[in-house]
């Protein structure tokens, strides 16, 4: 099996080994486990976190997963106005 490199959007994004299924994996976790949780009223990416961006090849539209210590912290699909953030806190 081979890896691919992932290109990310943001300048300031790191190039990833990660595949693009692998970023969806953590995409659909977060938005599970944030369906439940309360966000704010507007979005910011965690302080400190990279992003990480895959690009769909069906239509023009990506999805960015952040990453703080490893872990996966927020989400967005910018383009459907889609954003999630781990918060921990009862919705």
């Amino acid at each position: 099996m081979t890896q691919q490199n992932v290109n990310t959007a943001a300048k300031e994004s790191k190039e990833s080994s990660l595949k693009t299924s692998h970023i969806l994996d953590l995409f659909y976790y977060v938005e599970e486990v944030s369906a439940c949780q309360a966000q704010p009223q507007s979005f910011t990416p965690p302080a400190g976190a990279g992003e990480l961006t895959a690009f769909d090849e069906e239509g023009p539209d990506y999805y960015s997963v952040w990453l703080a210590d490893g872990w996966p912290v927020a989400i967005a699909a910018p383009m459907d106005g889609f954003f999630r953030v781990l918060t921990g806190e009862a919705a």
